[in-house]
């Protein structure tokens, strides 16, 4: 599992711009996915989400079922992003705030590129 990698969004204004991503520990939902909790630099502006001071870790887990946030072949990852601080259910999976994608370096997620992830043989 790759320690830091950098977030952005094609899909969200809020994370339009590159977050320094470190992971801080796995984490597995309650459906058995696995997730990962990370600190972001720099914090995010969570004025509208009811965080003033900025929020400086998110949940990240995989956009699609059949991919996994802890083996991951390959980036760009497409991530569902969430606030870390929800009180969930036992049964009850995080609401995600927006939709991301994870890249190794910060020069490919602020150009969005996906010239690096594998081509899937159904297409």
């Amino acid at each position: 599992m790759q320690e830091v990698f950098f977030l952005s969004s094609m899909d969200s204004e809020r994370f339009s711009s590159v977050f320094r991503c470190e992971v801080e520990r796995p984490i597995e939902l309650p459906n058995g996915h696995h997730a990962l909790m990370v600190s972001c630099d720099p914090p995010l502006n969570g004025q509208e989400l009811g965080h003033p001071l900025g929020i400086g870790g998110l949940l990240l887990w995989s956009r699609f079922a059949d991919e996994d946030l802890w083996t991951f072949p390959a980036f760009p990852h497409f991530v569902q992003i969430c606030l870390p601080d929800v009180e969930l259910r036992v049964d009850a999976m995080p609401t995600s705030i927006a939709w991301g994608e994870i890249y190794e370096t910060e020069a490919d997620a602020t150009a969005h590129e996906m010239s690096t992830r594998p081509r899937s043989s159904v297409e």
